[in-house]
């Protein structure tokens, strides 16, 4: 009996060292050399020098372990090559989607969930602005990492602002119509107006502008399973109309304006405020003679709300999944988010809250002030109908805007197409 009590005993403590043995191993980093990766984005812009900065010191960082070959093209050829790349078994193994289509490549099961991943490398939504990091998980899966935000933002001309009396941006209803009614004149006295408050587009960024004000005042743009245009409500009506006004009722802003017409007006110094994405920063530093600052957009209506977007990192569906190669992937996405400063520079505001906190962050004075906005960022819901039943409110805006429909009958047309594109969608 003495005997075999012994050698359980042995055998005990056998079983628990190998146990320890196995649990320490498991716990350890992986040990990467030579694993080649292959990153696809759309980043063809200045912001694409920015990231490739920070895939360069990547790469050097990780010398013999990792390695990212990049490839940019235009985004839809981006997305049309993705489907063509992962149904061929030959997808690249990470990517960029914009988070308002990263659902709908989900449920084709292009993109991979990242949970596990996730956890493995301690990703947390304390890391990250939550709203963004809430926006990439679809049916309770994450398939996202938030890269950035890049909201609509206030930006307004220093100058032409001072010399109508005022000392500081609007922030209220009241505030934008005097000051912009004020900064609009006949600068030439040839009995034209020649120098606007505002300009409102009739085509790009109109529909982001549509959807802050729309949040503002109170309505929805869709259900919260995307298959429902809910920009039919009353509150969706007077957001258009308000809109609409600045160019009819106010003449604030002028009319039929041309693709980026009102950018042009802004780069001249002929335009006090201008509405559009925090994207626009590098081009209009660059605009000799122009004395512009950021503001956070102005509170019109019942609530603040504004228009966001986000790039998120993706991983794609392989034939066989390396998991080697996953842990790679994800080291560099972990990576890339935690040195997104020279993405900020680039015309970003980073979804990493250490970057956001970062001193060198805060010098960024234009990027600041996007940044502000960051408790009242309005993202889409989390759906592969969503843009099926939000897109035709686009021609909808543009055709109130150009004074050839009204904002009811508009958007009833709209969401009628919209409840076709779904059904379409869903069969």
């Amino acid at each position: 009996m003495k005997k075999v009590s012994a050698f359980l005993l042995v055998l005990t403590l056998l079983v628990s060292l190998f146990s320890g043995c196995s649990k320490s191993t498991s716990n350890k980093p992986t040990e990467f050399k030579n694993v080649q990766l292959e990153f696809w984005n759309g980043f063809t812009g200045p912001d694409g020098k920015g990231m490739q900065k920070i895939i360069d010191q990547f790469n050097k960082e990780y010398e013999g372990k990792i390695n990212v070959k990049t490839q940019v093209m235009q985004w839809g050829q981006y997305y049309d090559k993705i489907i063509t790349s992962v149904t061929s078994g030959k997808a690249p193994d990470i990517g960029i989607m914009h988070v308002d289509t990263l659902p709908k490549y989900a449920k084709k099961g292009v993109i991979i969930p990242l949970d596990e991943l996730a956890a493995k490398l301690d990703l947390k939504e304390s890391d990250f602005i939550k709203a963004v990091w809430d926006a990439g998980i679809y049916e309770g899966k994450r398939y996202g990492i938030p890269l950035d935000v890049h909201p609509l933002g206030l930006y307004y001309n220093v100058d032409l602002l001072k010399q109508a009396g005022f000392d500081h941006p609007p922030t209220n209803m009241e505030e934008f119509l005097t000051m912009a009614k004020a900064m609009t004149k006949d600068t030439d006295g040839d009995g034209k107006i020649d120098q606007w408050g505002f300009a409102m587009p009739t085509l790009w960024p109109s529909h982001q502008i549509y959807w802050t004000v729309l949040h503002q005042f109170g309505g929805k743009a869709t259900s919260d399973d995307g298959t429902e245009p809910l920009y039919t409500s009353q509150e969706a009506i007077d957001a258009l109309q308000f809109l609409a006004d600045t160019v009819f009722k106010y003449q604030i802003s002028p009319k039929n304006i041309t693709q980026d017409g009102e950018v042009t007006l802004f780069k001249q110094g002929k335009l006090g405020f201008h509405l559009n994405g925090i994207w626009m920063i590098a081009g209009f530093e660059e605009q000799q003679g122009l004395n512009f600052a950021t503001a956070l957009v102005p509170q019109w209506g019942k609530q603040k709300a504004v228009w966001a977007g986000s790039h998120q990192f993706v991983i794609f569906k392989q034939k066989e999944q390396d998991p080697v190669k996953l842990e790679a992937a994800m080291t560099f996405i972990d990576y890339i988010t935690k040195h997104s400063i020279e993405w900020a520079r680039a015309g970003q505001v980073p979804a990493r809250n250490s970057v956001r906190e970062s001193d060198e962050f805060k010098s960024l004075k234009h990027q600041m002030g996007f940044a502000q906005q960051a408790d009242y960022l309005v993202f889409p819901v989390s759906s592969p109908y969503f843009p099926d039943a939000w897109g035709p409110s686009g021609e909808a805006v543009t055709n109130v805007i150009l004074g050839k429909d009204t904002p009811a009958s508009a958007l009833q047309k709209a969401a009628d197409k919209a409840r076709k594109q779904v059904q379409a969608n869903k069969e």
